[in-house]
């Protein structure tokens, strides 16, 4: 891509956002400690999900928690409960979904607009996981959670599509390379997804300050996460080398990347990587968008546009 096709200025909606938040001075993440972090990462986002529009409990689902498959995990399904949409099929399709939150933020609170949305969106059963999180519960805790949630999905005899935006997107294409062989994982939607550990992608360079994430942040992130450096070279993380290295057959994608991003480039370089294993790989990118915006599309007609285009793909591709 060139550079104007990477990265364009914000639209009106997201840099009012933007400018709110410089003028709100909030203290960046890399200085919290996780627990404070977690406490205002929670009132951020309780304050835009009661700012959803249309309301989130305006939608046509139904939504339950559900008894942790193996008395640790908690799990919230959420079901289409509205006519059925007029351009598809009744479908068997279950999305299990991870939040983000750099794998220290979060939990099914704070993932559920979007995971609320989907639902709305494709028509498809979800799956929400409250997997655990660091630094209480430092990697592997968050790939075992999500790969033994997802292998109770599919042993249910479900079509299960995999997603996740952040660090939930490492996540989900954690869990597509260890179940990639399994006939019922038909798909992976993966939204700005963390991918590249060794952060040396130039997009990593180009945010070093707010208000959105920064290099700074994902690298407290990834200090949380990890219990050690050996551990940034572990597959499991490093979905590059994942990519590179794993036997598995390959997983459809979805891949959703934005410009606004530290991540940014290593998303691009993931969908690629992906395409060159033999999946069928769609790549979205929005260059005028920034990291969280799926969690904001509410607020944000310019980010719900982008969002609809997400599970509109990801429905036609995996229905």
């Amino acid at each position: 891509m060139t550079p104007d096709e990477l990265v364009r200025p914000c639209p009106d909606d997201c840099e009012r956002m933007r400018q709110d938040l410089i003028a709100r001075d909030l203290p960046p993440v890399w200085s919290l400690d996780a627990a404070v972090a977690r406490r205002l990462h929670r009132e951020g986002v309780d304050a835009t999900q009661a700012a959803w529009q249309p309301s989130l409990a305006s939608m046509p689902v139904t939504v339950e928690d559900l008894p942790a498959a193996d008395g640790r995990v908690a799990m919230r399904r959420y079901l289409p409960s509205g006519p059925p949409r007029p351009d598809a099929a009744p479908s068997r399709v279950t999305l299990i979904w991870f939040h983000g939150g750099g794998w220290v933020l979060g939990d099914l609170e704070t993932g559920h607009a979007a995971a609320l949305s989907a639902c709305a969106a494709t028509g498809w059963e979800v799956v929400s996981v409250d997997y655990r999180c660091a630094p209480v519960d430092r990697f592997p805790t968050a790939v075992h959670d999500a790969i033994s949630a997802t292998t109770w999905l599919l042993d249910l005899d479900r079509r299960v599509v995999v997603g996740g935006d952040s660090a939930g997107g490492n996540l989900a294409g954690a869990v597509a390379f260890a179940c990639g062989d399994h006939p019922g994982l038909v798909g992976q939607v993966l939204v700005y997804p963390a991918a590249d550990p060794s952060m040396s992608r130039a997009s990593i360079g180009e945010f070093t300050t707010g208000p959105w994430l920064t290099d700074r942040d994902m690298g407290w992130f990834y200090d949380q996460y990890l219990p050690d450096d050996a551990a940034r070279t572990d597959p499991r993380v490093d979905l590059l080398a994942a990519a590179a290295e794993s036997g598995t057959s390959p997983v459809d994608a979805v891949v959703l990347t934005v410009g606004h991003d530290p991540l940014r480039d290593e998303g691009i370089a993931l969908a690629e990587a992906l395409r060159a294993r033999g999946g069928r790989v769609t790549a979205l990118h929005a260059p005028e968008l920034f990291h969280g915006v799926l969690t904001s599309a509410g607020l944000l007609p310019s980010g719900q546009a982008r969002v609809d285009e997400l599970w509109a793909t990801a429905r036609q591709m995996f229905m």
